[in-house]
């Protein structure tokens, strides 16, 4: 039993001794770089994006990414590093039987209005702010690929209504861009 206690002794003392010194390696390392991932890498309906695509319709710039898939519908929402506010959301229905007098009757809410040039079917609609967020803008609409896909734009606290006004245009023109002609 001695001779436990003594190698026990000797192990103590070599790790305490060896926490003691200075690891030479760990201060040559070279700096991290931290790489921005692509928003398609979330997966999802985020595969329909990217970074600067997104930029140059809405006007604002986004760094995070998450998606999710339930049955057919397959949904997408990106934000900033610096707060959940503002935040783009896409939600995507594979395949629908719907036609544009079916999708305006049962998918446009009371209070949105009808979009033209739009897919086959389109509608906006502008809500207050509530909660912990600004007011936000959606767009929906029925694709010419037979998708429901709906656009949702939320501001952070404050914004003024040029900004939801740019941004009923920025959307729109979002849109426009991710209309598909195939399934």
């Amino acid at each position: 039993m001695r001779t436990v206690g003594a190698a026990l002794g000797v192990v103590a003392l070599l790790a305490v001794s060896g926490c003691n010194e200075k690891d030479e390696t760990a201060t040559k390392l070279p700096p991290v770089t931290i790489a921005e991932a692509p928003a398609a890498s979330a997966g999802g309906a985020c595969i329909l994006w990217d970074w600067s695509f997104i930029e140059e319709k809405i006007g604002v710039r986004f760094s995070v990414a998450a998606s999710d898939q339930v049955d057919d519908t397959s949904t997408c929402v990106v934000q900033t590093v610096t707060g959940s506010w503002p935040d783009l959301s896409l939600s995507v229905v594979e395949q629908t039987k719907a036609d544009a007098k079916i999708f305006l009757a049962t998918r446009m809410p009371k209070k949105a209005v009808k979009l033209k040039d739009l897919g086959k079917a389109g509608y906006r609609l502008n809500t207050a702010a509530t909660g912990g967020h600004g007011p936000s803008v959606e767009i929906g609409w029925l694709s010419e690929a037979e998708q429901l896909q709906t656009l949702k734009f939320t501001f952070p606290k404050g914004a003024n209504s040029a900004a939801i006004t740019r941004m009923n245009s920025g959307l729109l023109e979002l849109a426009k861009a991710m209309d598909t002609t195939d399934g």
